[in-house]
């Protein structure tokens, strides 16, 4: 395994402005988001979810491309949900998203909560993020703050971070985490959920400060990390901390898919049975059955009898 050995000027000026938009510069920023991976590799293993299983860690991409924009001003290390978990959940926050905005970012990145470890010209920032597109963690965190309890238990602990923190709506207002009370929390949920933003919690190390350029910033990230860690398993939606049913709403998902994919209003035909060559709309579909809209009259046909128009 490669250890990381810190940072250096020349892992800051592989983001400078001017490099931001050129492939020529996609060898040094491979350098970087390698020294990225391997610091990812050494702090990785205590990056876990609520329920134990290792968090996914991936770096963000160091060429120009569709989903950067074309622009590489700065690389992304990402700690998040492994893959099955997301692609649990992501068709459901697809569907709350408009084309223009799977388009603009067609990565996971913003569907997710994330603890991020970023590097650009000029600082490194480690924090927590959760962008208004989540749309899952991002409900999930809005119905469970509408608690005063809940909202006191995620005061209290990102009042636990370090004075150098920053808490608020990236573009809007961060607060140091001792300035968080119940009114100022409920504020900051507010803009978030207006902002199209994202919501952040963390700190960041001036590319003046020693402390990347050694190896033992690993120690440091990890730490950071650490802290930052009992706010996602706060936010983050899992089956244990499901304040939006969505329990319910993928296994509803579950039982269309296991009905071919249908959906309610939906015209099919009948193929099979004494209805069969009778046309429909689909009106309800349940582990059961499928309930179609006949004419006038209303009927349960299993969905292996059915075929879309």
């Amino acid at each position: 395994m490669t250890v990381f050995a810190g940072f250096c000027d020349a892992d800051f000026d592989a983001y400078l402005p001017r490099k931001a938009l050129s492939h020529l510069y996609n060898r040094e920023r491979l350098e970087t988001k390698q020294k990225l991976l391997a610091l990812g590799a050494q702090v990785g293993g205590r990056m876990v979810g609520s329920d134990g299983a290792p968090l996914a860690c991936e770096a963000s991409a160091e060429h120009p491309a569709l989903w950067n924009h074309k622009r590489v001003d700065a690389q992304h290390l990402f700690f998040s949900r492994n893959a099955s978990a997301r692609q649990e959940i992501e068709g459901l926050i697809d569907k709350g998203r408009t084309l223009a905005s799977l388009i603009d970012d067609p990565t996971p990145h913003r569907k997710h909560i994330l603890l991020e470890v970023t590097i650009d010209a000029h600082q490194v920032e480690i924090a927590l993020k959760l962008h208004a597109d989540a749309r899952i963690d991002r409900d999930n965190l809005e119905r469970k703050c509408q608690e005063y309890f809940q909202r006191e238990r995620l005061a209290s602990i990102l009042r636990a971070l370090s004075a150098e923190n920053r808490v608020g709506v990236v573009g809007a207002t961060m607060l140091s985490p001792d300035a968080l009370d119940d009114d100022s929390l409920r504020a900051l949920l507010l803009a978030f959920a207006n902002s199209g933003s994202w919501f952040a919690a963390g700190r960041t190390y001036l590319r003046a400060d020693p402390a990347p350029q050694r190896p033992d910033f690993v120690d440091v990230v990890r730490d950071e990390l650490l802290h930052l860690l009992p706010a996602f398993h706060f936010i983050a939606w899992t089956r244990d901390n499901d304040f939006v049913s969505v329990k319910e709403s993928l296994k509803q998902a579950a039982a269309e898919r296991r009905i071919g994919g249908l959906e309610r209003g939906d015209r099919v035909r009948i193929v099979r049975g004494v209805l069969s060559g009778k046309a429909g709309v689909v009106q309800e579909i349940g582990d059961k059955g499928v309930k179609l809209l006949v004419g006038k009259m209303s009927v349960k046909i299993d969905g292996g009898d059915l075929t879309k128009f």
